[in-house]
């Protein structure tokens, strides 16, 4: 017992830093792509004496710094961020607690599952800018409107995600557990909920990119605040920086809480083994 402790403390140890290795070669080279980009950005933007699109087409990093800079000075940009993390966060909560809720239960109602997966799977191929002229005119230019439009764009992610991944039970495993006297709830909590955790933090990770992007279509179509909003007032005035320092918010925003998600999954299922190439 002593010496299979001791292996398993090592290759811990070996996992640890292999991770920390990987992780860090991983940061350096995203700094470098990062890097590039602007470099190559600057370079066509005028660094290098010559600019063949007018600021009015493409901003360079300076122009768009600087309105960035502004627009974080004003208050507007905590004040924006702040409201359109809040509805999309809102719809993807929603989505995620109807979607998986759903797909357990028709996962284990098969006959029901079989009957209603087609007219689920047609909703889900409804595109979603053309319900949000619908929700505007329902709702209004309000937060329900936005956090409606996040929830309709994730629910059936979620629960095509989890109808699947409960489907997919592996039954031998199933029958492990019933053979060892387990009943039902050990099942679930032994057998299902390990399998479909996995399902449900991939769809979470797509799901929060698709929720950000459903509150600023929102935002675009009719709202009175957030980053969509305040990327329409500039595109009517040809404030190019403006939108592009928008877009760098955007993108900025939507890769940290995806990261995030990401350490999250990493953490809580920490026991799942690791690919090795």
């Amino acid at each position: 017992m002593a010496a299979v402790e001791l292996k398993r403390v090592a290759l811990g140890k070996v996992r640890r830093a292999r991770r920390a290795t990987v992780g860090q070669t991983n940061v350096g080279l995203r700094l470098l792509a990062v890097v590039l980009s602007v470099a190559v950005w600057e370079a066509g933007t005028g660094g290098l004496g010559w600019r063949p699109l007018p600021p009015a087409l493409l901003p360079s990093p300076g122009e768009t710094w600087q309105s960035l800079v502004g627009y974080a000075r004003s208050g507007l940009l905590a004040l924006d961020v702040s409201r359109t993390l809040t509805q999309a966060f809102l719809g993807l909560a929603l989505g995620m607690a109807t979607g998986t809720a759903l797909g357990v239960a028709l996962a284990y109602a098969r006959r029901l599952g079989d009957a209603l997966e087609p007219l689920l799977a047609a909703l889900n191929s409804l595109p979603r800018v053309a319900v949000a002229p619908l929700l505007i005119i329902w709702f209004g230019l309000g937060i329900t409107s936005k956090v409606l439009l996040a929830f309709f764009t994730v629910v059936f992610v979620i629960f095509m995600n989890t109808y699947s991944g409960v489907r997919s039970v592996d039954p031998d495993l199933v029958r492990a557990v019933q053979v060892m006297g387990g009943g039902s709830r050990h099942v679930a909590r032994w057998v299902v909920l390990p399998w479909v955790a996995s399902w449900v933090f991939a769809a979470l990770r797509t799901s929060i990119s698709l929720a950000l992007a459903a509150t600023v279509t929102g935002e675009f179509v009719g709202s009175t605040h957030g980053l969509g909003y305040r990327m329409v007032l500039a595109t009517g005035v040809l404030d190019t920086p403006r939108v592009f320092a928008i877009l760098l918010v955007l993108m900025t925003v939507g890769y940290a809480v995806v990261e995030g998600a990401r350490r999250v999954e990493a953490y809580l299922l920490r026991w799942r083994p690791e690919l090795t190439m």
